[in-house]
């Protein structure tokens, strides 16, 4: 059978073929004679930050609150107040640091034999038991010693070696004194090969010592005192400092 169609035979019988159409082009046309430059499509939504690029931000942007400048000369209290604090508290330390060393010079001077006698000697003495009287020796070799007293008192050994060193001269504790109250009792020593020794009555060593750790925590008490008032001072005036400078600074 022959078509003698003007458009030519009809097409085989087969499955459909699909035609594509080139993608949409955005934008203005190319001029004539350039190839044609296929934008990107449109974009839709929050895009995503570029690198160098400041993220957004969300919610309500307020901007900075700058008070007004504050003169430091304005500012109440005065800053002298911390370095009068100060100069109190070194004052305080001073002094305790004086008040320690008169005490224990003091101390050791009221310990330290106040009537002194040779060997063979009688001495008189007046004693109270409330000061707890000592007898000591100073020699310079070991020495052999007797000593008696009047009236009821009498004279208790001690044990153990316990020495004190004032203006150059080395005392040995030797005895207590037991007085039976406050009087004049008479005192002699005898020794034997020693003429040279001397013996004397003073003060309790153990008692000086309670009296110079007395003095030492008076001394801790008032240097600590001072340190505490100073750093409450401190603090009292930076703070109110720091309240007084934002009341300026807000007008106030």
């Amino acid at each position: 059978m022959t078509d003698n169609s003007p458009y030519g035979p009809p097409p085989e019988p087969g499955p459909p073929q699909q035609q594509y159409a080139p993608p949409p082009q955005y934008g203005p046309p190319p001029p004539q004679g350039q190839p044609a430059h296929y934008a990107p499509p449109p974009q839709y939504g929050p895009q995503p930050p570029q690198y160098g690029q400041q993220p957004p931000q969300y919610g309500q942007q307020f901007p900075p609150r700058f008070g007004q400048p504050v003169d430091p000369k304005a500012l109440r209290p005065r800053l002298r107040w911390i370095g009068v604090a100060w100069g109190v508290a070194a004052v305080c330390v001073v002094a305790a640091v004086a008040l320690f060393f008169t005490g224990l010079f003091g101390t050791a001077a009221n310990v330290a034999p106040s009537r002194t006698f040779a060997a063979g000697e009688t001495v008189t003495a007046a004693l109270d038991p409330a000061d707890g009287p000592v007898l000591y020796v100073t020699t310079d070799t070991a020495v052999t010693f007797d000593c008696q007293i009047s009236g009821n008192a009498t004279l208790i050994g001690t044990p153990g070696k316990t020495t004190l060193t004032v203006n150059g001269t080395r005392w040995e504790q030797i005895a207590l004194v037991n007085a039976p109250s406050a009087g004049d009792y008479q005192l002699t020593c005898a020794t034997q090969g020693q003429p040279g020794a001397r013996f004397g009555i003073g003060g309790s060593v153990l008692g000086a010592a309670s009296g110079i750790v007395g003095g030492a925590l008076v001394a801790v008490l008032v240097a600590s005192l001072g340190v505490v008032a100073a750093i409450v001072v401190t603090i009292v005036v930076v703070v109110r400092r720091g309240g007084h400078r934002k009341r300026l600074a807000a007008g106030g």
